[in-house]
């Protein structure tokens, strides 16, 4: 992802927006809507094949992929495996690249990824789950690491889970020009669920959804022309869950949790990152497009602790002449100590050029040891309302915002617009942000406040991890685990 460091330099800003509760829960449910009739499950469950097994004392020559006679790669396993099979793969080190171009659940037999590592050095990716026919594969229970580029990759795929998976130590060999390579990437891939993992210390990022198109296949054909993987395909990233991971210490380029859109008539949208833990990256979660004519809309940031990470812990911007970035918002996050570089800016709104950022709301979200809690830089109609702006900020908004409230019936509306620029004195933000704030006062922003919102941070949560844990158990059920 792509930021300019004279826009990073000149941002400062702190605000938050009015969450659309009743919009997330509804797009929750719709991600696990699929579960409402588990006997469809189970009969799915009674016609799928036997599952193959994998150990590293097996053989893909002699083994017939039984539990008693086991395959010795899981690359053999999945290229003998027929569509909607499981793959189950003893504990060991497998030193290999998976390509995976069916529907396949892939799961260690332990469920614990310590016990069973795809040890991928050398090669372009770890586990690569790419095209239409693969929708609906499951990922989970591995250490994936040692890859050039990409941990693990979904390309041109939806409905694909990734769950309980360590991806670390990836992508300290990248090819340039090959676009975004996190951890684990999503790459044209929707309504898929990046779940429960832990992405820590890979070099070019955490977790990353972006659309495909031209520009991708461009990067895939002039970077990795051998690799294996086949050509991408114009699709956008859509409707994608990030939830759960915690993601940490991605370092030393890019940023932890990235949305960004790089071929026109695809973008990214109303995907939701929520319940993260996101630590001492380069930056904390972006939502960006980034070539000319892309879009990056209606995404929403909820429920995240951002914390430690360099330029700021949420970044929302346009790079070029075309771009739309509207309609995103950031809701009930903890973000603190985000700028250990030359900025500390808790949320960052910019355009680039003349291209503003839109409609963004920031409601509800806790900001402590920032010099700026919310930055404008190029931005129409960002809506505040409910932030909590702790002592140890010393600006909360950096430009123009528009307080929101709720009336009694629940409908947001526009009560004041309110416009700082200056990091003066402690008590003069002080009084700015009490004035500004008129739901709270300036004691309770460091107060009773800060319990309601890490008990409803904390609700909010479990309620996804109910979500996630209701999506994988049919599919564990239906593998015998």
């Amino acid at each position: 992802m792509r930021f300019n460091a004279d826009f990073a330099k000149s941002s400062r800003a702190g605000a938050t927006r009015s969450v659309w509760l009743a919009s997330f829960l509804l797009s929750m449910l719709s991600l696990s809507g699929f579960l409402v009739n588990p006997l469809a499950a189970t009969a799915h469950a009674a016609s799928a094949p036997s599952p193959f097994y994998v150990a590293v004392t097996g053989s893909d020559t002699a083994g017939n992929g039984s539990m008693g006679s086991p395959f010795k790669t899981i690359s053999h396993a999945v290229s003998s495996a027929a569509s909607g099979q499981t793959v189950i793969v003893e504990p060991g080190t497998y030193n290999e690249m998976v390509v995976i171009t069916k529907q396949l659940t892939l799961m260690s037999q332990t469920l614990q990824p310590s016990s069973t590592v795809v040890h991928a050095t050398g090669q372009p990716v770890g586990v690569v789950v790419v095209g239409a026919a693969a929708s609906g594969t499951v990922i989970e229970g591995f250490t994936v690491t040692g890859a050039n580029n990409e941990g693990i990759l979904v390309q041109d795929s939806k409905n694909v889970v990734v769950d309980n998976n360590v991806v670390s130590n990836n992508a300290f060999n990248v090819v340039p020009g090959l676009g975004e390579v996190k951890g684990i990437q999503l790459t044209g891939a929707s309504e898929s669920t990046v779940a429960g993992n832990t992405v820590v210390g890979n070099g070019y990022g955490g977790i990353g959804v972006t659309d495909d198109g031209p520009v991708d296949a461009s990067w895939n054909a002039t970077a990795e022309p051998t690799s294996g993987i086949p050509a991408g395909t114009s699709n956008p990233g859509n409707a994608n869950l990030i939830s759960g991971n915690l993601v940490e210490n991605n370092h030393p380029n890019h940023c932890a949790i990235v949305l960004s859109a790089y071929n026109p008539n695809e973008g990214v949208a109303n995907n939701i990152i929520s319940g993260n833990t996101v630590v001492d990256n380069q930056n904390g979660v972006i939502v960006a497009a980034d070539t000319p004519n892309t879009i990056a809309i209606n995404n929403t940031v909820i429920y995240n602790s951002i914390l430690n990470n360099g330029e700021g812990g949420v970044i929302v911007h346009s790079n070029a002449p075309g771009d739309v970035v509207t309609g995103n918002v950031i809701d009930y996050n903890v973000i603190s100590a985000d700028g250990y570089l030359p900025t500390l800016e808790g949320v960052i709104i910019g355009g680039e050029g003349n291209v503003p950022v839109t409609d963004t709301t920031i409601v509800g979200n806790v900001f402590q040891n920032e010099n700026i809690a919310v930055q404008i830089v190029l931005g129409t109609n960002t809506m505040v309302g409910g932030n909590m702006i702790g002592s140890t900020v010393k600006l909360a908004y950096n430009g123009t915002v528009t307080q929101i409230g709720t009336s009694s019936t629940g409908t947001s509306t526009t009560t004041t617009t309110v416009t700082e620029t200056s990091v003066s004195t402690q008590t003069a933000v002080t009084t700015q942000t009490a004035s500004a704030n008129a739901t709270s006062s300036a004691a309770g922003t460091n107060g009773g406040l800060t319990f309601s919102l890490a008990l409803l941070t904390a609700v909010g949560t479990l309620i996804v991890g109910l979500i996630i844990g209701m999506i994988v158990r049919p599919i564990r059920e239906a593998s015998g685990k």
